[in-house]
Formats: C-alpha cells, structure tokens, sequence
C-alpha cells in the first residue's frame, strides 16, 4: 500500500511553513527511499506495508525532534531501519525466519550508500545537462518528458525513427561519460 502523494496538494504548502507541510514535504521527498530500506530488511510488500504505517506515524511523533536544513531522509531512514529491524526481531522470536542483526546492518549500510551514490550522479547528471548544446537538452527533455512514444515523437518531426535512437544513445553516453569524469575528479 504505497502512500500516493497529491503534488498539486504539496505544490500549495511549498510556501506554507507550517510544521505540518514541513513533515509532509521531507516525507514526500523521501517516501520512496524509507520504502525501499523497510523492505530490504522485511523482504516481503505486506509487511513493508505495515512497518511502513508504523514507521510514518512514529515520524510525526518524533519531528520535534528533527533538526530543520538535517537530511530528512537520512534521518527517517534510521527511524526506519529501527522499526523494520524491531518487526524482524519479533518475528524471529515468534518462530519466523529472519536475518541476524548484523546481516541487517549491512543491507541498511549498503541501502544507504547507494542511495547517497544515486542523489550524487543525479545531482551531476543535471550539472552534465547543464553543459549540453541547447537543441540536445531540449531534444532529451522532449523525448523524456513527453507523454508520446519515440516513434510518436519520429513521425510528428519527420525524423527517422533509427535516428532518434542513435540521437538518444550518443547524448546518454555523453552524459554517462560527463557524469564518470565529474565523479571521478572527485575521489
């Protein structure tokens, strides 16, 4: 049972900075990422689901508590790890299989270092869009955002529908290769 957001609901409290809209917003933004480490520890949609009600209603209880301009994510996200491990300790001990403490752990670390690792290329993805020609971002935003097929989008521009793909494929690589050599001169 994922939450479904009503942005045109968030888009009216972006200005609104109540406590209330302030929760909303960081939980909107981090929705998907709590989901994804609740369910790596469950391994299993239904209790996601449950832990994930638990998890929300803690949240709330617990956002006094929350530093404003902290991650919120990460911040929710330990609150997460701790419920979710606390429902794989009660089902082990009522019979059920479940992973070790330790073994959680390490899902949680690595749940967390990849989602560190996706915010850091999307975050340079858009610094590489920044530095394409005009005709390229606007091409790639065309194709991306619209809600027609490529083949759609071939027809109502006369392009070959092979050059549209090979137009894709070179800009991503473009891309691919902006986003290895930002990261790279990084490390």
């Amino acid at each position: 049972m994922h939450i479904q957001f009503d942005i045109q609901d968030l888009r009216e409290r972006e200005n609104d900075s109540s406590r209330e809209s302030e929760f909303l917003r960081g939980l909107a933004g981090a929705y998907d990422d709590i989901y994804i480490s609740v369910l790596a520890i469950v391994c299993n949609r239904v209790d996601a689901d449950d832990v994930i009600q638990e998890v929300c209603v803690i949240l709330w209880q617990k956002f006094d508590e929350f530093e404003a301009g902290t991650n919120f994510r990460k911040w929710a996200c330990a609150f997460a790890f701790n419920v979710a491990k606390a429902f794989v300790r009660k089902r082990r001990r009522r019979g059920g299989l479940g992973l070790s403490d330790q073994a959680l752990v390490n899902i949680s670390r690595l749940q967390t270092t990849g989602s560190e690792l996706f915010e850091l290329r999307r975050e340079v993805l858009q610094e590489c869009m920044a530095k394409l020609r005009g005709k390229d971002s606007r091409f790639l935003m065309t194709c991306y955002s619209s809600k027609s097929s490529l083949v759609e989008y071939a027809r109502t521009t006369g392009m070959p529908i092979t050059t549209v793909y090979t137009r894709l494929r070179r800009l991503r690589k473009q891309l691919m290769e902006c986003i290895n050599r930002t990261l790279g001169k990084e490390e």
